[in-house]
């Protein structure tokens, strides 16, 4: 065995190196501080047009700087009476408040190695300095921290307390009577509201103080809301890395409560299809599932099979979707897929630990950073690695991380401390934590399995729950008895059987068809309703199974969907060899869109590595339902880009009416039309790039330019009804 390994699997690794100097990686870690594309890979680039939606992280950060503001008033100011600095030390604990999280992210990593205690401590704006609820205080805080949990997690259904640290939640400086009479507090007001309340960690912190050092008692607790009708709570975590580091091993270690036995036992149970269990890669997209209770228990066991999963799913409060992708470098077009349309909250990304950060890891790390989907390490087979292999392999992945285009914080996960840390700080992007495991032996495993339970949902999908339904569809069947099923992600509103939403956009001609949902399945297991937030699987009624495939949507009627043959975009090119002009064309990865697209426009001449402008795409074979502020990478060879949407051009639907005015009906002549476009792209490849204006004209039959009109400069163009337009527009994009 070891000998194959050498010979062909090591090949493998030998030919990606020689394409590293054009990986997404080196693309992203080669970025000067001074180069446009840095700004795009901030979470707020600083150039935000309209459409471009970056509202949470920036209330987030407002409310950070305003909680920070009136904390160092109240520490400035003289002592208050009760009411007054209940409501400002309120405004610190914040039970579930964004502020609060944003400041305790932003102060405990830097500390966090140093030394043990409670994220935040001694972190402030008087440095080492901590401010103590007052005895007479204690109770007006507590009960306005209670208050304002108990809406927070009616809302949400989840949530870890971070009970008497500075900038946790509720009073600061507790003793043994104040904790048990906060922890009894916090039980009584959430199981009223179906809520358990678990104790997951306590312990004894030295707290400064302006009078001295102070022994003080923190605990960490887990609320959790228990089963109920809405189903329960989704977080999908993208399983990524190179091949043969042990990605399927670990997810049927996982899901299935066992160990692996070194031979490939634990992947044995997870793979789809007989030609992986014969080769051993994953080639498919797998979703696998870890079921947790309302107590953080995991509910999986070794007689767990994902076919007959229904009954855990019943009793779960927490679901863990594990989308298991492909680690070889021919199937990077599914991964990418996986990274992109399955809307993942994280992603783990799996390391060899006898094989280091190398080959196709690289690029998967670069593709996840480009998409801004914060990523965690696990480095497994350590028990089969010598010491210093391990130790180089570490300090590779730490060097990675702390590159310009990176900015994250390696941390060694070692302690439950460290898993209670990193958890509630993933979601600002800017730690990386680095688990050490073995598959075999056990060894770290505990440590993952937490991190798993306490990991919070990145988005805020309560919000999202109240606006018109939106689902996007990433596999479909055809199932016998049953008929067309299309599975997907809930991205917005609420769906509930026999609702009447609008399927597209359509193989032919890019409508909207009306489509009547018959049921849903939650992971195999019927629901009366799915919400924002969920992955589900729709029965649809009279509908063929030719008639759907992958990158169509279900929306509602309300929304008024368009099909775009255009759109605008933000982008920035991380590597390409020479210089990028209109007539472009790469492969475009946007969220469950995967399709060929043409630069027909630019803001500048040309663009080069490092460069940011405004662009705007043509898909090559169809219109896409394109929604603004979404991210998106394309690649194209060795080139390799990211960007944001910011508008899009809804044609031909948009501009049938206009054209009937003209005594031509658009909505009837649109699919010669695409048929006509198809012809002139046709023609313009054959041509080449010094093909005359002309063609163009008369590749549309000297009818129309294009199917929608679309025009040759970033702000669009009117309708082409005669040939000397349609020429005109030809001539503006050759």
């Amino acid at each position: 065995m070891s000998h194959h390994h050498g010979k062909h699997k090591g090949m493998h690794h030998l030919s990606a190196h020689n394409h590293d100097a054009h990986g997404w990686v080196e693309g992203i870690t080669s970025l000067k501080a001074d180069d446009r594309a840095v700004e795009l890979l901030a979470d707020e680039p600083e150039r935000l047009p309209g459409a471009m939606n970056g509202k949470a992280s920036a209330s987030a950060a407002a409310a950070a700087t305003a909680a920070a503001a009136a904390v160092a008033g109240q520490r400035a100011a003289a002592p208050a009476g009760p009411a007054g600095s209940g409501s400002a030390d309120a405004t610190l604990a914040g039970a579930g408040n964004a502020a609060a999280a944003t400041i305790s992210a932003a102060a405990t990593p830097e500390g966090a190695a140093a030394a043990p205690g409670p994220p935040g401590a001694g972190a402030g704006p008087a440095p080492g300095v901590v401010s103590l609820t007052r005895p007479e205080d204690f109770e007006s805080v507590l009960q306005h921290a209670l208050e304002v949990m108990a809406a927070e997690i009616e809302a949400v259904g989840e949530m870890v307390l971070d009970v008497g640290a500075p900038m946790g939640w509720g009073p600061v400086g507790l003793t043994v009577q104040q904790l048990e009479t906060c922890l009894e507090r916090i039980r009584a007001v959430v199981n009223p509201l179906q809520v358990d309340a678990t104790l997951v960690a306590q312990r004894t912190v030295q707290l400064q103080t302006a009078t001295g050092p102070v022994d003080c008692l923190t605990a960490d607790v887990l609320l959790r809301r228990r089963p109920t009708s809405r189903g329960p709570l989704e977080v999908r975590v993208a399983v990524i890395g190179n091949v043969d580091s042990g990605k399927s091993t670990m997810v049927g270690v996982l899901t299935r409560s066992i160990l692996d036995d070194g031979r490939g036992l634990a992947r044995s149970k997870v793979f789809k299809h007989h030609h992986e269990e014969t080769t051993g890669r994953t080639s498919s997209i797998g979703q696998h599932t870890l079921c947790l209770d309302s107590k953080g228990n995991i509910l999986n066991d070794n007689l767990f099979r994902t076919q007959t999963c229904s009954d855990y799913i019943a009793r779960a409060s927490k679901v863990m979707t594990l989308v298991d992708l492909a680690g070889h470098e021919k199937y990077f077009r599914t991964t990418a897929y996986g990274l992109t349309g399955h809307l993942p909250d994280y992603a783990c990304l799996i390391v060899g630990a006898n094989m280091g950060v190398v080959g196709m890891c690289k690029e998967h790390l670069g593709v996840a950073l480009a998409l801004k989907v914060p990523v965690f390490f696990v480095v497994t087979k350590v028990d089969i690695a010598p010491e210093h292999i391990l130790k180089q392999t570490v300090q590779n992945l730490a060097s990675i991380l702390k590159k310009p285009g990176v900015k994250k914080k390696p941390f060694l996960v070692k302690s439950q401390e460290d898993v209670l840390l990193c958890a509630r700080n993933m979601n600002t992007d800017s730690l990386a934590p680095i688990f050490l495991t073995s598959a075999v032996t056990g060894k770290g495993l505990d440590l993952v399995r937490l991190f798993y339970n306490l990991l919070p949902q990145r988005h805020r999908w309560v919000d999202k729950q109240r606006e018109l339904a939106e689902f996007v569809i990433d596999e479909t069947f055809g199932v016998p008895g049953v008929g067309t099923v299309v599975a997907g992600t809930v991205k917005r509103g609420v769906i509930t059987p026999n609702t009447t939403l609008l399927l597209g956009p359509d193989i032919g001609d890019g409508s909207f068809k009306a489509a009547s949902i018959k049921s849903i399945h939650f992971k195999r297991l019927p629901v009366t309703m799915v919400v924002a937030g969920q992955t589900a699987a729709l029965a649809l009624k009279k509908t063929k199974r030719n008639q759907v495939r992958k990158g169509m949507v279900l929306v509602d009627e309300r929304l008024k969907p368009c099909a775009s043959w255009e759109f605008d975009a933000d982008i920035a090119i991380l590597t390409h060899s020479t210089t990028i002009q209109p007539r472009y064309q790469a492969v475009i990865h946007c969220e469950i869109i995967r399709q060929a697209a043409k630069v027909v426009a630019m803001d500048r001449e040309r663009l080069r590595s490092g460069d940011r402008a405004c662009v705007r795409f043509r898909f090559i074979q169809r219109p896409e339902y394109v929604t603004s502020g979404t991210r998106f990478v394309f690649r194209e060879g060795r080139t390799k880009g990211i960007g944001i949407v910011v508008g899009t051009e809804h044609q031909p639907v948009e501009r049938s009416t206009t054209a009937a005015g003209g005594g031509e009906a658009g909505a009837i002549n649109r699919p010669d039309e695409l048929e006509a476009d198809r012809e002139r792209e046709r023609a313009l490849a054959e041509v080449g790039a010094a093909a005359p204006a002309g063609v163009s004209a008369s590749g549309a039959g000297g009818r129309r330019s294009s199917s929608g009109g679309g025009a040759g400069g970033i702000g669009g163009g009117g309708e082409a009804a005669g040939a000397a337009p349609g020429a005109a527009v030809a001539a503006v994009r050759g």
